[in-house]
């Protein structure tokens, strides 16, 4: 039988869930850090991302490509709108009102894509080029793996 101690050693060493977690917040901190200067937070900044790389997309339709509940989403977004970055119109609902940023937001975006350029080049050199490329499609390959265990998962 495995001591526990060494349960929890495996788990940190093997899981790529907790490997993903440690590994997300690491990256929210330092992404945090690099976009303080525009009083954004990097999930906010990733909202914008996903905002204004859309042709004005619904609130059911970021949360379905972002992989979050839509009524957490909602509070994140409703953020966005009372610092002036972010608008609403049309339809009614999540599933019916178009997003897009305001003028401020492009504005923000511009000064927030020089700095997020510098924090890749700053990971990339860290990690090295090559796993520097490797990394989203390792990552986009285990979020696809994930997906299809979890039509018949483990139990």
């Amino acid at each position: 039988m495995m001591k526990a101690a060494d349960f929890y050693r495996r788990v940190e060493a093997e899981c790529p869930a907790f490997q993903a977690r440690v590994t997300a917040r690491a990256l929210t901190r330092y992404y945090n850090a690099c976009f303080r200067p525009l009083q954004i937070t990097a999930e906010q900044f990733s909202l914008l991302v996903g905002i204004g790389g859309s042709r004005q997309p619904t609130l059911a339709e970021l949360a379905g490509r972002a992989g979050v509940d839509a009524t957490t989403l909602s509070r994140s977004v409703k953020g966005l709108q009372r610092k002036g970055l972010v608008n609403d119109h049309g339809g009614r609902g999540r599933a019916g009102k178009r997003l897009g940023l305001t003028d401020e937001g492009r504005r923000l975006m511009g000064e927030a894509m020089t700095i997020w350029e510098r924090a890749r080049a700053g990971l990339a050199e860290a990690l090295g080029e090559d796993v520097s490329r490797s990394v989203g499609s390792v990552l986009s390959r285990l979020a696809l793996a994930a997906q299809t265990a979890s039509a018949s998962p483990a139990t």
